[in-house]
């Protein structure tokens, strides 16, 4: 009867959860589908793109949808089994609630080490190959922008002036480059072809130019410098032009152990490391809530009462509401360091899992805490 009644419960889960996950991450996925037409419109990025600007996309969705499916799953079984009487029979044959919520632990278990996985290493993957797909598509839009006998000067440090654009390989012919340099003066560079294309890194696109020269002037001297090359690669700033990236990693771009050594460089230059090391727990801070969720949900799930199954859309929003309150304010003052980052980040889990087990002893006492009431709406 044991493994039925953990098939049965388990069985129940699965299905709201996945309608959950795929309804929240869709809804938030359409607050970049403008974004993502315009760009596949007016730079001819193409269908390729589209679909790993989505996949990219994806993994700093759903390290936080998971999460919230799952509660919203145990609320929606629980309260269907407690409105139906189902729970009431069941402590009828003898079951407590330990071994009635043993099928949301086992699958908690699951869910948090899909969860853990997708923020150490999907949700970086994702943010690195977003930013790689933001510097392709502006070089291409840079590249079909350009114009013969035209000067281009959307960039903010950049004109570029080409004669010639070789239909067939894109590349640039007769080019003519003004660039500011840090003193304020302007160096110019003459090449016969130049191409545009993204770096190996990912990071920045580039012009390769090709047999020309440059040129500079001293700043406060009267003294002019002119350069012969057969090869010569200007890096450009993306963030110049709106796309963001740049050279270096954010945090989130950063797999495990990449966090662990910013860390100790940070440490070892002087600087203020707790930021980064509130970033590094938050990637297991974040899977291990799902464990409170789920006794939250089961708690919260069996009522005395029918009631409709908003219920648990309704209480679901009050403890997400909660949990993000009190982490955002622990996270706050642990930014400004006026708390440990270690407590700023497992404070809002340690805090509501007291809770949440304070509430499933009372539960299994058949005694409801207040809280209950007033997210139960009742």
């Amino acid at each position: 009867m044991g493994r039925l009644l953990n098939l049965y419960i388990f069985t129940q889960m699965m299905a709201p959860f996945f309608l959950c996950l795929i309804i929240l991450t869709s809804t938030a996925l359409l607050t970049k589908t403008i974004k993502l037409i315009g760009l596949i419109v007016s730079q001819g990025l193409g269908l390729n793109f589209a679909f790993w600007f989505v996949i990219s996309l994806l993994p700093s969705f759903l390290i936080y949808t998971i999460p919230v499916s799952f509660l919203i799953a145990v609320l929606i079984t629980f309260s269907r089994l407690s409105s139906d009487s189902e729970f009431i029979a069941m402590k009828a044959l003898g079951l407590n609630l330990f071994t009635i919520t043993r099928p949301v632990l086992v699958f908690a278990f699951f869910i948090s080490s899909i969860t853990l996985a997708f923020t150490l290493y999907i949700y970086p993957w994702g943010n690195l190959n977003l930013k790689r797909l933001i510097i392709e598509g502006a070089s291409k839009n840079i590249s079909a922008a350009i114009k013969e006998k035209t000067f281009y000067d959307k960039l903010s440090d950049l004109v570029i002036y080409v004669d010639h654009i070789s239909g067939k390989s894109g590349e640039l012919e007769g080019v003519f480059i003004a660039r500011k340099n840090p003193s304020g003066k302007s160096d110019i560079f003459v090449a016969e072809k130049a191409v545009i294309g993204g770096t190996g890194k990912g990071s920045n696109f580039y012009i390769r130019l090709e047999n020309g020269t440059s040129q500079r002037e001293d700043k406060g001297k009267d003294s002019y410098h002119v350069v012969n090359f057969t090869s010569y690669v200007l890096e450009l700033n993306p963030e110049s032009r709106g796309f963001g990236g740049g050279g270096s990693k954010s945090n989130r771009e950063l797999y495990p152990r990449e966090m662990v050594q910013r860390i100790k460089d940070v440490r070892t230059r002087g600087g203020f490391t707790p930021p980064y090391i509130m970033d590094l727990h938050k990637r297991f801070a974040l899977p291990a809530s799902i464990f409170i969720f789920g006794l939250i949900g089961a708690t919260l799930g069996i009522q005395g009462v029918r009631s409709t199954r908003l219920t648990g859309f309704s209480a679901a929003l009050g403890v997400i509401l909660i949990y993000y309150i009190l982490s955002t304010a622990l996270e706050g003052f642990g930014e400004n360091g006026l708390l440990n980052p270690l407590l700023a980040v497992w404070g809002s889990n340690i805090i509501t899992a007291v809770i949440a087990f304070y509430a499933f002893y009372l539960k299994s006492k058949d005694r409801d805490l207040g809280i209950m009431r007033i997210l139960h709406l009742k």
